[in-house]
């Protein structure tokens, strides 16, 4: 929030209006300061506004986290043990079983009939089949971004089970690189400006590279004049009227750096970013996370936006909403994954709807669906929210079956 050239400016500024009241005549009066003074609460504010907004939208660690779970099957000592997920390193064995979430980059040394949702890194809704065999590549043949034999981090188990050895963990995982990504870390040294601050240029947005032109050719002007100035008032000797006896450059220096307090526009920081502000309130209102503050004007300046549906303008969650049995339609209510809302029901010849939970051919179409399955659906609770919801374990899609079996009271289990 301090790289900027105007804030920059600002503070030098400041800086400079504070040391020439701090060494001039009117060093003991406490208001000779309140010019300096001024510009630096302005450009704390401005930096503060700005930090507090982007800091509310998160960061993607704290996302990565969430995609894993707590404990882990490791074979350790020639034993099956389970561990915390956070201890997993390079090398070790893991025990994969439908239901659980990769802990780290594998490559699998067993898989039997494993099938992997890889929605994390594609995108795409359809399980993956995995094998432990190496399949060579073509000569011509493009890389393949998930090859058959690994299982990445933070991507879920939906049928099979198998055993593959650790290649990364952590940042360095795909999903981990995705995540540097998100937070602008490539992996290289931060390019520096004025030997300490990080040089942003190459993500700035139009308005950004707008106001730092802007205030560059205010600095540059600024600065023009007060040299002119200053070197016209030390020709022509003039000295401060309440004190003549100061030296014409002393006085000069003071003119020259109240003229460039002046000229720099310290309001023209705060007014952008509390305008970026209430446009990210807005838009948060509309359900739209804005992680940097700058991203409200890019988006207010494009026209087309192209997006991926699953994940993005959809959950990625399937759900049963027909069902066929002997030749008669059903209706499956509810949404998501909750079994307790919703119910299955016919339509009469005279249009009304009927219950249709205690149906023959409902119970046994599902019962025989159900028995098909792997899937698990359990009640899990969110450690920050305490918010209660229902979690399908296993294949996405085997969890609609199993949500409409529980709606009329058939259990997988």
């Amino acid at each position: 929030q301090l790289t900027g050239f105007v804030i920059m400016l600002l503070i030098c500024a400041a800086v400079a209006s504070i040391v020439v009241n701090a060494t001039g005549p009117r060093q003991a009066d406490p208001l000779s300061y309140t010019t300096g003074m001024a510009i630096l609460v302005i450009v704390v504010i401005n930096a503060g506004i700005a930090a507090w907004t982007e800091h509310k939208a998160g960061d993607a660690l704290e996302a990565l986290t969430k995609m894993t779970q707590a404990t882990i099957y490791v074979v350790r000592g020639g034993e099956e043990v389970k561990v915390d997920v956070p201890t997993v390193v390079r090398g070790d064995v893991v025990v994969l079983g439908t239901g659980d979430v990769v802990p780290a980059d594998l490559r699998l040394s067993e898989a039997d009939d494993v099938k992997v949702s890889e929605m994390a890194l594609t995108g795409e809704p359809e399980d993956v089949a995995k094998t432990w065999k190496m399949r060579p590549r073509r000569e011509g043949e493009a890389e393949k971004l998930t090859p058959e034999n690994m299982v990445f981090s933070g991507c879920s188990v939906t049928n099979g089970k198998g055993r593959g050895i650790v290649v990364e963990t952590g940042m360095g995982t795909r999903i981990g690189r995705i995540a540097q990504l998100i937070a602008g870390e490539d992996g290289e040294r931060p390019k520096k400006r004025c030997l300490c601050l990080p040089d942003t240029s190459a993500n700035q947005t139009p308005l950004q590279a707008n106001l730092e032109s802007l205030g560059g050719r205010i600095g540059i002007m600024a600065i023009f004049v007060c040299v002119v100035i200053f070197i016209f008032g030390v020709a022509m000797k003039r000295t401060d009227p309440s004190n003549p006896d100061t030296a014409p450059w002393l006085y000069m220096i003071l003119i020259a750096v109240t003229l460039a307090v002046a000229a720099i526009p310290e309001g023209i920081p705060l007014c952008v970013t509390i305008s970026l502000s209430i446009g990210c309130k807005d838009m948060v209102k509309k359900n739209v996370l804005v992680r940097k503050l700058a991203a409200v004007e890019t988006l207010g300046s494009a026209s087309v936006i192209c997006s991926d549906k699953t994940g993005t303008l959809t959950e990625g969650k399937m759900t049963m909403v027909k069902m066929w049995a002997g030749g008669v339609p059903y209706a499956v209510e509810g949404k998501g994954f909750d079994p307790t809302v919703g119910r299955i029901t016919r339509t009469e010849a005279d249009g009304t709807e009927v219950d249709a939970a205690g149906d023959l051919l409902v119970r046994s179409t599902l019962l025989s669906a159900i028995l098909c399955c792997n899937t698990t659906l359990s009640m899990s609770v969110d450690q920050e929210t305490g918010e209660a919801r229902w979690e399908p374990k296993g294949n996405s899609s085997e969890a609609p079956i199993v949500v409409a079996a529980r709606k009329i009271g058939l259990d997988e289990n």
